[in-house]
């Protein structure tokens, strides 16, 4: 009874991670907004998670290739420049005015109060 009791257990927990790995994630499932406060002179940057997931970026298209998950993982007031960007790296590996807006002509599409 008892090796019943596990395998009917097991099953069911197997099912369970099997239909959870098949649900899409839905913009309100992730972080929420992430604000780059050590900007210099300029408004804090405000990334929008929500608004880059409706836009079909799915996380790994970011995560680990371009952004570790782990907060404070990118030295952001030191790694994460305009030059940085303006050379293809981090946001701007996709913000270069091609495949999406160019981030070093579009100020305030990213430096908000």
């Amino acid at each position: 009874m008892r090796n019943q009791i596990l395998v009917f257990s097991v099953f069911v927990l197997a099912a369970a991670g099997w239909m959870y790995s098949a649900v899409p994630v839905q913009a309100g499932d992730g972080p929420g907004n992430i604000v780059f406060e050590d900007t210099k002179s300029f408004a804090p940057v405000v990334f929008d998670h929500a608004k880059h997931t409706n836009a079909g970026v799915g996380c790994g298209d970011c995560h680990d290739a371009l952004f570790p998950k782990k907060k404070g993982a990118t030295d952001a007031g030191n790694a994460l420049t305009m030059k940085a960007l303006r050379q293809g790296k981090y946001c701007g590996s996709c913000h270069n005015g091609k495949q999406a807006f160019s981030a070093s002509k579009n100020c305030k599409q990213c430096h908000r109060k």
